[in-house]
């Protein structure tokens, strides 16, 4: 995807083209087919209002996606010099332009970092980690038998044609080619047991599989649904309606998508409202090994700071400063491969460390406010080195 600039707001006259990064294609803050419309004295200036106006139809579309719905109403408006700093680029589709108007459909790519940051200074809890990549296995019920793979399974076309890849919990359509057949035959019996569709989710690359069954009658479409992992199974019941055959179909694919999305906020929108302090130890046997250990907390989302106390050839006393629930920051550490964990010895306090599984964490009491004062952490292993560097802090976006 390639978005124009908005550096400047000058440069909605005169965009400048750049190819975006690697991480914006499928990311949490694009938002897609936002419609505007907008008159002026010429075609150009009608374009210029369009896309601006586009970003305050961007916004509660964010919002909805990542901060759970209970707390949609909580969210402030931004002031309009906010949202345009918000946005750092968009690209432009099927656009019409007359001499005095402009119509146009709209990407919008947000700043990740600010979106966070002001949702973060408000209180609001959100959820920007993704749940697993899954593949959807749509069994279209209909009176002449179950249909999976073939051309006239209409529940298949519905997943293909309403995107869920930019989801919390991105779903993507299979091919229903020849590989897909042998991996699932058709009339196979389709439980909640992972072997059978670990084949399937290796082919394309996925963590999970969404087996949505779905029944049209009379204008509406039943869904009943499970996300199966090598974790386990939930379930998931939906009904969509439309105009036709067709467009019922593609609502029960939105509403069942919003509604993995709102299960999975559940467990990972983050409390921005409190926070705790923790002291640990972190081992390594390399200066490679050190920088990477320093890149994987940066880039885990509940962690507000990290301060490096003290530096040793052998490992380094860290301070963490997180946000949320400690089951919020286990599941985080658990996704970036750390654990924290009781040292045997029992001066040596909490050592981070690669997770290990079946071994409880050692996060200690429950979080606290913001403005409560830190409980006392305890002390990191002494170790027999000097330290080699000076404290340094580091706070992660």
């Amino acid at each position: 995807m390639r978005f124009r600039v908005l550096a400047l707001a000058a440069a909605l006259a005169a965009p400048i083209l750049f190819a975006a990064p690697a991480h914006a294609v499928g990311s949490l803050f694009v938002v897609r087919g936002v419609q505007v419309e907008a008159t002026a004295e010429s075609g150009p200036k009608a374009c210029e209002a369009a896309y601006t106006q586009g970003h305050s139809a961007a916004w509660p579309r964010l919002i909805q996606r990542i901060v759970p719905q209970d707390d949609w109403d909580k969210v402030p408006e931004p002031a309009a010099e906010d949202l345009e700093a918000f946005v750092s680029g968009y690209e432009v589709s099927g656009e019409k332009r007359s001499t005095s108007k402009c119509i146009a459909s709209m990407t919008y790519l947000f700043k990740a970092d600010l979106v966070k940051k002001y949702l973060r200074e408000k209180g609001i809890a959100y959820a920007d980690r993704r749940g697993p990549p899954t593949l959807a296995i749509p069994l279209y019920e209909t009176a002449e038998g179950t249909r999976l793979w073939g051309d006239d399974n209409l529940w298949l076309a519905a997943f293909r044609a309403v995107k869920l890849e930019n989801e919390l919990i991105p779903v993507e359509a299979p091919y229903g080619d020849d590989g897909d057949k042998a991996a699932i035959p058709p009339g196979a019996s389709l439980g909640v047991d992972w072997v059978t569709y670990k084949t399937i989710a290796d082919k394309y690359g996925m963590k999970a599989v969404l087996v949505a069954r779905a029944r049209y009658a009379a204008g509406k479409v039943d869904v009943t649904a499970q996300l199966v992992s090598e974790a386990g199974s939930q379930d998931y019941a939906v009904s969509g309606s439309g105009d036709d055959e067709r467009a019922a179909l593609a609502d029960a694919v939105r509403k069942l998508g919003a509604a993995m999305n709102e299960a999975w906020k559940e467990g990972a929108a983050i409390d921005n409202s409190i926070s705790a302090r923790i002291s640990v130890w972190a081992p390594y046997s390399s200066l490679a090994q050190r920088r990477s250990i320093e890149e994987r907390l940066r880039k885990i989302q509940n962690i507000l700071e990290v301060e490096i106390t003290r530096v040793t050839v052998t490992g380094m006393a860290v301070g963490l400063r997180y946000r949320g629930r400690n089951d919020q920051f286990e599941q985080a550490l658990r996704q970036a491969n750390f654990g924290i964990y009781a040292s045997s010895s029992s001066e040596a306090g909490r050592v981070l460390t690669d997770y290990q599984s079946g071994q409880p964490m050692a996060l200690g009491g429950a979080t606290q406010d913001d403005d409560a004062e830190p409980s006392p952490t305890p002390a990191v292993p002494e170790q027999p080195e000097e330290p080699i560097e000076e404290p340094q802090v580091i706070r992660p976006q």
